[in-house]
């Protein structure tokens, strides 16, 4: 986005971020105004992907030039030199040109590829459709609008639109990903003409018309620090833990826009809201009172939650000498299926951690975790293993089908209830004074100090992932491998003072004469038909 004479030149990358926020588009406008300075902000998480782009980008290309096409690559062109280029080798009938670039009106695109087809065009007796590479195996509303702009854009150059457009992804089994530019046009039509109204408005204005709320565009967004520090000056109502943007905007319409305002608002609610149940709004004023109080008082605040059979603290299983506390290390964008770098286990015997930078090494690391569960829970058949968040027996479940191993020892874990969640455990038995119940976050209420400080950590952990995705392990220094298994540890250690903590508010309760009963033991064997038909794909395999 920049201005050019009297108008504002936009782009396919303006029209996705557009679709994410539009309070990034009020603040990009700004820059693009002279209002504001941009902030010289770098993801090295971005870094990363942009340089995996770029080596799928010339996968592609490289597969393109085995297939026999002449290939024209005008990376190194810029602004009207590329589209001249551009235009030069689609009359020149090029078989695929690689970084094109187009020019319509107030719109500039520049996709990965044209690729050449045989229907007819202004062009002669062939025509171009619009090619792009994506590292992400589903397509998704932003990426389909680029490449709606693009095939547009094509179009006007071409004198007739492409029927299709596609992506590649790193799927193996799908790599490429076709769609009708029929579709999407009507869409891609309704978003670029809010766009071109809004960049023609009062930079200002558009901000104030569209609050920054989190949103997960954010996760990318060089503005979030910017944005973050207007949501605590505002005290939105973001702020309070759990509360979904309908409530919040469902609030705002009854005159509750910050969260000293709910924390204060009398029971039962002065309001009947539009949408969604009352009893939602009523948890979440509630959890704003628990966060004001913390705040007010500069502490820790927290009140347990009613007990329930099969909730919260029932939940937690007697503890056993044997019982293990588990976390992993993964980076998603490792390869094509992602990568689990470090098993970490904490056990009475002391902490222990299986590194894998290789598919084989990660098959070895897991059975060896999955060996080790198994023989203390046969030693100790009351113990459990403790993790926090949904995210370790998921993961259990993905390596066991990815490795084809361990398939009946982790269906036997999980008929038993062997995985115990903290974070159910919380949820569903306290109310804190945390604005989100990440473990982290908890730290405080348990008094557990970490040995290696978060930001350290952070930073560990994105070297670490930047040098696995770019397939450098040289990177990992030992200092790094031992920053980042440090961390893992302290997520062990933190899980078991949790656990201790836990145990201890169960104590109290039944002290006062409540009554918080265990789950049923079980003892995970598979029903019969099941044992059969494992024992038939046994001897099959």
């Amino acid at each position: 986005m920049r201005i050019l004479g009297p108008d504002i030149e936009l782009t396919a990358t303006d029209l996705s971020w557009f679709l994410g926020c539009r309070h990034r588009t009020a603040l990009d406008l700004a820059v693009a105004h002279g209002q504001r300075q941009a902030p010289t902000w770098v993801d090295p998480v971005m870094v990363v992907l942009q340089q995996r782009g770029l080596d799928h980008e010339r996968s592609y290309a490289d597969a393109l030039r085995a297939q026999g096409l002449v290939v024209v690559d005008i990376a190194e062109q810029r602004g009207e030199d590329a589209v001249a280029r551009t235009l030069e080798a689609m009359r020149a009938g090029a078989g695929a040109i690689l970084q094109p670039a187009l020019r319509s009106g107030h719109w500039f695109g520049r996709p990965d590829v044209f690729r050449r087809v045989g229907a007819p065009s202004a062009l002669g007796d062939w025509s171009y459709q619009v090619v792009d590479t994506k590292l992400a195996k589903e397509t998704r509303g932003g990426t389909v609008l680029q490449l709606a702009l693009y095939s547009d854009l094509l179009g006007a150059a071409q004198g007739v639109h492409p029927e299709q457009f596609h992506v590649v992804t790193p799927d193996p089994e799908a790599p490429v990903q076709t769609f009708r530019v029929r579709d999407y046009a009507a869409y891609f039509r309704f978003v670029r003409a809010r766009l071109e109204v809004t960049a023609r408005q009062d930079p200002g204005a558009v901000a104030a018309a569209n609050y920054p709320e989190p949103v997960p565009h954010c996760d990318v967004c060089r503005w979030w620090t910017t944005c973050e520090k207007q949501r605590r000056a505002d005290d939105h109502l973001c702020l309070v833990a759990g509360i979904s943007r309908l409530q919040s905007r469902e609030l705002a319409a009854a005159g509750t826009t910050t969260l000293a305002q709910l924390g204060t608002l009398p029971l039962p609610l002065p309001f009947t809201p539009r949408r969604g149940s009352p009893g939602t709004f009523t948890r979440v004023r509630e959890q704003a009172r628990i966060q004001l109080a913390g705040r007010t008082q500069g502490i820790p605040v927290h009140e347990m939650l009613p007990i329930t059979a099969d909730q919260g603290l029932a939940r937690l299983p007697a503890p056993s000498p044997g019982d293990m506390f588990l976390d992993i290390e993964g980076d998603p964008f490792v390869g094509s299926g992602g990568r689990e770098y470090l098993f970490g286990i904490l056990s009475a015997g002391g902490s222990r951690a299986s590194w894998a930078y290789s598919d084989a090494e990660e098959r070895a690391a897991f059975e060896a975790v999955v060996d080790g569960i198994l023989a203390s829970w046969a030693a100790h058949p009351g113990m459990h293993v403790y993790h926090y968040a949904p995210y370790e027996p998921a993961t259990f479940k993905r390596l066991m089908g990815r490795h084809a191993t361990r398939e009946a020892e982790v269906d036997r874990m999980l008929r038993a209830g062997l995985f115990v969640d903290l974070y159910a455990v919380v949820k569903q038995s306290l109310r804190a004074s945390v604005e989100s119940y990440s473990i982290k976050k908890l730290e405080p209420f348990y008094g557990f100090t970490r040995a290696v400080p978060l930001t350290d950590a952070g930073t560990n952990l994105r070297v670490m992932e930047r040098a696995l995705e770019l397939h450098a392990p040289d990177a990992i220094t030992e200092d790094v491998r031992a920053a980042v298994e440090g961390y893992n540890r302290d997520d062990c250690l933190s899980a078991r003072h949790l656990r201790d903590w836990l145990e201890k508010l169960r104590a109290g309760i039944e002290t006062g004469g409540a009554q918080v009963p265990r789950p049923v033991p079980k003892d995970g064997a598979a029903p019969e038909k099941v044992d059969e038909r494992a024992a038939r794909a046994a001897a099959l395999a």
